[in-house]
């Protein structure tokens, strides 16, 4: 492929990178995101990349579309058919509470309860089918929750994961009345243990799948009008990518879709710099997205809550998210004190800076009141927001420093406090909690947000350095070229590794590849070119809760190899082992993917050599003082320069801040290195 395109829809801007891997061109676009229709913006993006569509050879897109449709309740109206006495899986959920204190809590399931319906069936953990379903019952049930006006209908039984006898029936069943092909069932979706978070997943893939499916479709029409008559790409939360038909039918494996690329595309550059264990932040307009990486390779998680009770157990990157970005809503509580996010004034009407309507004082509009960003900087150019400096004083005074008797300066470095506060913790907490040590990580801070904030986090969490890519408002739209086609699955065996048969072990996985092989065989991945890795959610016996296992792909599988897999990943865990505990593997994980080359992003984003920077002046704010910063055009940086805060970098993408007591040299990347001063 030579030329691609690579497009990221966030909660503010849509962000764009034309790559032409043969030439070694990059062209960049960023505009305001159009969430009553993200086409709009992406149609928008793609004519000031200035590329006709039919010269383009493939596109690949990040969407926000499923993720914002769990968040705001958009998604559609889904009828579910569970086993008798299980009508209330959703809302029993797990013992937590959305409040940690206090007696009243509040829980909205995605299927209310007059949508759930029972049938008569039963199968056991064993997988023996207890009671066999009657197919007239199923039928009638789907047809009086389509004349209720469902649109999806959803299928989970009890104990579906072990044998998916009855469910598959029912669902065939339901599919000769049923008035389109919305129509999940949990087997096909997460063949796994826990009756609750299996649900949950199945019911989060239906309640999105139609707006997918409409949203890709329309899409494909939109740029098939342009010239594009190819099928398009989609980012899955595992940091893969997907043709978007495969995606219209996997439709809740595109949540966190963009965040996702943003990893694939720090792991690449933590990679070019020879750097292993890094933490990537990517802060944008609306949220502040973490994700750890451990020898080059980011980890994997096997659930995230999208909402209070709302599971999504699915393989996917650990991308862990809080409302913090730079439209984040700063206020007082009911005390008196400034509290930031997760409430956001996004695209419209922004922050109030922007001059759209929006009265109420951002972190944008913190950090352009202390000078961190240049108001004749706008970022992304003319498709931009305007930055109006006395819009965002005047909201700041207004909401917080009038009501705390404080200057405007103070009032916003209270809120940038306050949003550092929260990003550091958060961080720290993640890296603490897996009993890994801050000071042996770097941090890569991108989005339109991240590095303004770069030295506040590094400061805070005890990062030994930072580093901000070369086009930081833009990663994530990098990311989306340098994904691989991949697919995983899981599948529960629930078995003591004294008692395996390695035989059985195989032929699951020999199942679960072929499945997967033939999935990409029809995404046109020849089958020279596709690998499995295989692996194993495992636990000793007694334990509540598994470690994801890799087995080595280079010797049979064993008793004894399986063995060592587990204790080697559980002794980098938790430093011990239980030597006399019984062994069990819980699940089987299997990926396969394209082992096709995709683009380094070294092969078109490197540092001049021959440039000699302009510097100015602007004047910032820290410690109670204004005080003079240097300000260069970053482009205009070359490899090997090195530069001490106070100092701001600008380009049209976004703005970095080098406070003072930091450094920052320009790696031949093009990547910035930036380290506290000893």
């Amino acid at each position: 492929m030579a030329h691609l395109i690579g497009v990221d829809v966030g909660g503010t801007n849509t962000d764009l990178v034309f790559v032409d891997t043969e030439a070694g061109e990059l062209r960049l676009a960023k505009v305001p995101s159009t969430p009553t229709n993200q086409a709009d913006g992406l149609m928008r993006g793609i004519d000031i990349l200035g590329v006709p569509l039919n010269e383009v050879d493939l596109l690949i897109h990040g969407t926000t579309v499923a993720t914002n449709a769990v968040i705001e309740r958009k998604g559609a109206r889904c009828g579910l058919i569970t086993t008798r006495g299980f009508r209330d899986v959703l809302e029993m959920g797990r013992r937590d509470r959305r409040q940690t204190y206090g007696l009243f809590g509040d829980f909205q399931p995605l299927i209310d309860r007059e949508d759930r319906r029972e049938v008569d069936e039963r199968v056991s953990a064993e997988g023996d089918i207890l009671t066999a379903l009657d197919p007239d019952e199923a039928r009638a049930v789907a047809e009086a929750l389509a004349e209720a006006g469902c649109e999806v209908l959803v299928i989970s039984f009890l104990h579906a994961y072990a044998n998916p006898h009855n469910e598959e029936a029912a669902g065939a069943a339901a599919r000769e009345v049923w008035p389109n092909d919305f129509v999940v069932t949990s087997s096909e979706v997460l063949p796994v243990v826990r009756e609750f978070e299996r649900t949950s997943t199945a019911v989060v893939s239906g309640y999105v799948q139609p707006l997918i499916s409409r949203y890709l479709t329309r899409l494909g029409e939109r740029l098939n009008e342009g010239g594009y008559d190819k099928e398009f790409l989609v980012v899955q939360l595992n940091g893969g990518v997907m043709t978007a038909s495969v995606a219209a039918r996997l439709a809740s494996n595109t949540i966190l879709s963009g965040p996702a690329a943003g990893v694939t595309a720090a792991a690449a550059i933590a990679a070019d710099m020879d750097i292993g264990e890094v933490v990537c932040c990517d802060m944008g307009g609306t949220s502040f997205d973490a994700c750890i990486i451990r020898g080059g390779k980011p980890l994997i998680a096997g659930e995230k809550y999208l909402d209070f009770r709302i599971p999504l157990s699915l393989p996917m990157l650990d991308v862990d998210a809080i409302g913090a970005g730079g439209g984040s809503i700063a206020r007082l509580d009911s005390s008196g004190i400034v509290e930031v996010g997760p409430e956001s004034a996004g695209a419209d009407p922004g922050p109030a800076c922007a001059g759209r309507g929006g009265t109420e004082p951002t972190v944008t509009d913190a950090s352009l009141t202390l000078g961190y960003l240049d108001p004749g900087e706008v970022i992304g150019r003319d498709e931009g927001i305007g930055m109006d400096v006395e819009m965002a004083r005047a909201a700041i005074r207004e909401k917080i420093a009038g009501p705390l008797g404080l200057a405007v300066e103070d009032a916003a470095e209270a809120i940038l406090t306050v949003t550092g506060a929260r990003m550091a913790g958060h961080v720290r907490g993640n890296l603490l909690g897996k009993g890994l040590d801050p000071r042996e990580f770097s941090v890569i801070a991108f989005g339109g947000a991240g590095p303004v904030h770069v030295n506040r986090i590094t400061r805070e969490v005890g990062f030994r350095s930072a580093i901000v890519p070369a086009y930081p408002g833009l990663t994530s739209a990098l990311g989306c070229v340098l994904g691989r086609l991949r697919h995983d699955y899981l599948r529960t065996v629930n078995v003591a590794l004294d008692t395996l048969d390695p035989a059985v072990l195989g032929a699951i996985f020999d199942e679960e590849t072929r499945k997967g092989r033939a999935l990409l065989d029809a995404e046109g991945v020849p089958a020279d070119r596709t690998a499995a890795t295989l692996g194993a959610d495992m636990c000793y016996a007694g334990q509540a809760y598994v470690i994801q296992v890799t087995f080595p792909d280079d010797e049979a599988l064993s008793r004894d190899s399986i063995r060592t897999a587990f204790e080697a990943a559980y002794r980098e865990r938790f430093a011990n082992l239980l030597p006399h505990a019984s062994i069990r593997i819980v699940s089987t994980r299997v990926t396969v993917a394209d082992t096709g080359g995709v683009p380094s992003v070294a092969d078109f984003v490197s540092a001049p050599t021959d440039a000699r920077p302009t510097v100015g002046t602007a004047r910032t704010y820290f410690g109670g003082a204004w005080i003079d910063a240097a300000k260069y055009r970053r482009a205009e940086l070359p490899a090997g320069f090195r530069l001490d805060g106070p100092a701001l970098l600008t380009q049209p993408d976004s703005t970095t801040l080098i406070e003072p007591g930091f450094s920052a040299t320009v790696h031949p990347t093009g990547n910035l290195l930036i380290e506290a001063n000893t």
